[in-house]
C-alpha cells in the first residue's frame, strides 16, 4: 500500500514538471515570435517606404503564429499586377489567394492615374537542413533589400533552429506522457 502511494506521489510530481516545462516552452515560443516581429520590423518598414518607387523590393519576411502556438518565420515573393480601376473596380480585401487595392500611381510622364493592384505571393522555400533560404532569393532585389534581407535572414535562420530545437523538447514530452500513460494501463 505504501509503495503504491509513494509511486502516486512521484507520478504527480513528475506530471507537474512536464506541465511547467509545457508551459516554459509556450512561453519560449511566445517569445521566439515577438523577437521574430522586431528584427524584420527594420526591413518591412524599408519595405513599405520604398513602394511604388524604383527601390522597390519584392520580397517579404513574414513572421506568424500557427494555429498550434508555434512561430514561423518565412519570406515570400509578393506579385503585384496593375489594372484600370475603371475596368476592375471592385476591391477584394478579404481573405484567400490574394487581396487588392485601390492606388493613384504616378506614371513616368508626371500623370497621376487610379489603378487596382492585385497582390498574391509564394512562398520562398527554406532548406530543411540548414534552416534558411537561399541567397540567391535576393539576387534580383535593390540593393538596401539584398544587404537588410541577408542580414535580416541570418537572425530569422537562428529563430528557426531555435523553433526547432522547442519542437523536439514539445515531442519528447509527448513521448514521456504516452509512455507514462502506457505504464498506467498496464499496472490496472
Amino acid at each position: 500500500m505504501q509503495q503504491s502511494n509513494e509511486s502516486a506521489e512521484y507520478s504527480s510530481v513528475i506530471e507537474d514538471a512536464l506541465q511547467k516545462i509545457w508551459r516554459n516552452v509556450k512561453a519560449a515560443r511566445e517569445a521566439l515570435f515577438e523577437e521574430g516581429l522586431i528584427v524584420s520590423n527594420p526591413y518591412f518598414r524599408t519595405l513599405k517606404k520604398t513602394n511604388f518607387t524604383n527601390e522597390q523590393a519584392s520580397i517579404s519576411p513574414r513572421v506568424w503564429m500557427r494555429d498550434g502556438g508555434s512561430p514561423s518565420f518565412s519570406w515570400e515573393k509578393i506579385i503585384k499586377r496593375y489594372h484600370s480601376a475603371i475596368l476592375h473596380p471592385t476591391v477584394k480585401k478579404n481573405y484567400g489567394p490574394g487581396k487588392s487595392y485601390l492606388a493613384r500611381i504616378k506614371k513616368e510622364n508626371g500623370s497621376i492615374v487610379k489603378a487596382k493592384v492585385c497582390l498574391t505571393s509564394k512562398h520562398i522555400k527554406i532548406n530543411s537542413k540548414t534552416k534558411s533560404i537561399s541567397p540567391g532569393a535576393f539576387r534580383d532585389q535593390p540593393l538596401w533589400a539584398q544587404i537588410a534581407g541577408e542580414a535580416t535572414e541570418k537572425k530569422l535562420c537562428r529563430l528557426r533552429k531555435q523553433e526547432a530545437a522547442l519542437s523536439r523538447i514539445v515531442k519528447n514530452i509527448a513521448v514521456i506522457k504516452a509512455l507514462r500513460s502506457k505504464e498506467n494501463i498496464d499496472e490496472d
